[in-house]
């Protein structure tokens, strides 16, 4: 599900300030019963400038799982219907993101059974969530942090909705309601603005794709949300509503990170940059299909490949764009905008830097924002476009396609005319 949105409310300086902001103004002594994790705060105002950030020097990594909790449901039995481990290293500053998909079929520690990994919420909360995790990847997890789809809509409404890039109309009439029946959901293709209850739709979907494409959306919304969320325009906003805020979310969200540890771990993340967040997917090279004896249609996993995937996320490496001459591709760019000659300005470029464009064309439609459409996930190909333009790597959306001939297809957006 959001799992994508629910990790963003960790990286996310602005609702995680505003947390710890709204916990100092209602408590001066201890935190309500039952408060998960909660520690007592101490009274008074705190300004941005007062907030330290994460005193840590090792890696910190979060379980963020997104649960299908339905009306009058105790949520420590609810499946999670996303996972996603968050991680951060603090002194080379830098993130990522694994998606794991839920119906992976892995052993469950203690229990001598194998069972799909979205179970083990069910079975044993977010303590077992977070074992079943770290004993299939061979990793530590500290923190977790749990939402329920209300969250998710109150997350990204509050800091006024999100921009996301749709590669494809959607269609789904068989999107599920909260009743166990239908509400149909549809949205363009391109930019689109989105408000929590459309976003939320947008990274459930599972139209005309598989549950990786899913997951693939769920990471573009968190990105989107924390973009949304660092802007100072919105953290000043945001802040003076910080208690309503936390009323909103006392029941929606619950995690093992104290206020404090929230807010100085989102503030690390905020020094993050965009090109040093990997995005990871447990996909389709790293599974294949079964069915258990009992029907079940589950995930096995490729252990070898699981491990290449979790030590892509692990890489501290810097970040760095590859020089020289483009390894072989071809690629297509759009003009998307009403200036005319972009494109072939684009073209002159990019051929210029050795890259092979076969046609330039007008985009359908206008588009505000440059984007580049990834087809084979050719990464140092795609990290070098992107340098050459001068768009960073957010603009760049996957979309698998192997039997593509282009490697990539570059939209040019109204933001590409000033550069």
């Amino acid at each position: 599900m959001m799992i994508a949105i629910i990790a963003a409310a960790i990286v996310l300086p602005a609702v995680a300030f505003v947390a710890v902001t709204a916990l100092r103004t209602i408590f001066s002594g201890p935190p309500p019963a039952g408060a998960p994790g909660a520690t007592a705060l101490p009274p008074g105002a705190l300004s941005l400038s007062q907030l330290s950030g994460w005193k840590g020097r090792e890696r910190v990594n979060v379980l963020v799982m997104g649960i299908d909790q339905r009306p009058n449901e105790d949520a420590n039995i609810a499946r999670s219907d996303s996972m996603i481990l968050l991680t951060l290293d603090p002194v080379a500053k830098t993130a990522g993101m694994l998606s794991i998909p839920r119906d992976l079929y892995v052993p469950l520690p203690g229990r001598n059974t194998q069972d799909r990994i979205n179970v083990a919420h069910a079975l044993g909360g977010p303590k077992y969530a977070m074992q079943t995790v770290e004993y299939n990847l061979g990793i530590p997890v500290q923190y977790y942090v749990r939402l329920n789809f209300s969250a998710v809509i109150k997350l990204i409404d509050l800091v006024g909705g999100i921009d996301v890039f749709n590669d494809e109309d959607i269609n789904d009439l068989s999107y599920p309601d909260m009743n166990f029946g239908y509400d149909p959901f549809k949205l363009k293709a391109g930019w689109q603005h989105l408000d929590g209850a459309t976003a939320l739709k947008y990274a459930r979907t599972r139209h005309g794709s598989s549950d990786f494409a899913r997951m693939r959306r769920q990471q573009q919304v968190i990105l989107a949300l924390r973009d949304k969320a660092s802007d100072p325009g919105t953290m000043t906003r945001l802040l003076p509503q910080a208690p309503q805020i936390l009323q909103t979310l006392k029941d929606s969200l619950e995690s093992n990170l104290t206020p404090l540890e929230l807010a100085q771990l989102a503030t690390l993340a905020r020094e993050v940059p965009a090109e040093k967040i990997s995005k990871v997917t447990i996909d389709e090279s790293a599974t294949q299909y079964w069915t258990t004896p009992q029907g079940a249609s589950v995930l096995i996993p490729n252990r070898d490949k699981v491990r290449e995937l979790r030590d892509q996320l692990y890489a501290t490496s810097e970040v760095t764009v590859p020089q020289g001459t483009p390894e072989a591709g071809k690629l297509v760019v759009q003009n998307g905008t009403q200036t005319k000659g972009l494109a072939a300005n684009a073209q002159g470029l990019l051929q210029q830097k050795g890259f092979t464009v076969v046609r330039v064309e007008n985009a359908v439609g206008d588009y505000k924002k440059t984007t580049i459409i990834d087809y084979h996930g050719r990464k140092a190909y795609i990290q070098q476009l992107a340098a050459t333009l001068g768009v960073p790597l957010s603009a760049v959306v996957s979309k698998l396609e192997p039997s593509n001939p282009l490697d990539a297809l570059v939209i040019l957006g109204d933001d590409y005319v000033s550069r």
